[in-house]
């Protein structure tokens, strides 16, 4: 088969596919508001859904991966306080050089 021609009909079916779903979706949300729903949506979830069982996750460092050394990471400089003023523009002297003509 030609590629294009290959490529043309990936696109027409994730197309297809993609449209379904959208009319799945307009049609749930339509019987929903119309206060009708399908038989098998009121269904109850299986018990293994719920609970600690069905929420992992994989949480693994870049340096697991890289063989890097982990470097401690430095703290936030602490915020100065709020008495702390700093000097107004008036009071300060301009240090930028002057330009004579």
């Amino acid at each position: 088969m030609d590629m294009r021609l290959a490529f043309t009909g990936f696109l027409f079916a994730f197309c297809a596919v993609v449209l379904a779903d959208r009319v799945y979706g307009f049609s749930e949300r339509f019987l929903a508001a119309r206060g009708r729903t399908r038989p098998g949506a009121a269904a109850s979830r299986p018990d293994w859904t719920d609970g600690p069982a069905c929420d992992w996750y994989v949480h693994f460092y870049r340096s697991d991966l890289t063989g890097e050394t982990v470097r401690p990471v430095r703290s936030a400089p602490a915020a100065p306080s709020p008495t702390f003023r700093a000097p107004s523009a008036a009071s300060r002297r301009d240090t930028r050089p002057r330009v004579r003509a």
